[in-house]
């Protein structure tokens, strides 16, 4: 060492039992909508597959057959769709779907969790801010009125 005293050693607050918690609770929920969404969309596509294997479904059949089909996948319905013209008309099946419902739950989960995590990895950031600074806290003593 250099030889210049480093200063009175300072204290680290222990950590937080309620942040810890907050932490867990909002990435849980940002997870869990994530791997329903990812289960979702997983599923429409092997039930595609599936369908496609199976040859039941004619839409498919013509998809194979390369005869101008086309298979679009939606987000939000989370479903496929098969399209394609019989008789010079337009038509499209749905081949596979996750109810409405489930998608747009598991969306807001995953928002909002993750939006909650960055919330309370934010806040915990402007705390620690605040104290290295000074700032924040209860005031101190008032100075004594001038007599004079």
């Amino acid at each position: 060492m250099s030889g210049a005293p480093l200063g009175p050693p300072t204290r680290r607050r222990p950590p937080s039992r309620r942040r810890a918690l907050a932490l867990l609770v909002t990435s849980g929920l940002a997870l869990v909508g994530v791997v329903v969404l990812a289960v979702g969309w997983f599923g429409i596509g092997t039930t595609t597959l599936r369908a496609s294997a199976a040859g039941t479904e004619p839409c498919l059949a013509a998809y194979e057959a390369g005869s101008g089909v086309q298979i679009r996948y939606e987000a939000l319905p989370a479903r496929a769709v098969c399209v394609w013209d019989v008789d010079g008309e337009r038509r499209e099946v749905v081949v596979a779907s996750v109810p409405a419902a489930v998608t747009v739950g598991a969306l807001a989960l995953a928002v909002g969790g993750i939006a909650g995590t960055v919330l309370v990895l934010v806040t915990a950031r402007t705390a620690r801010r605040a104290a290295a600074t000074g700032r924040g806290g209860p005031p101190g003593p008032a100075p004594a009125p001038d007599a004079s």
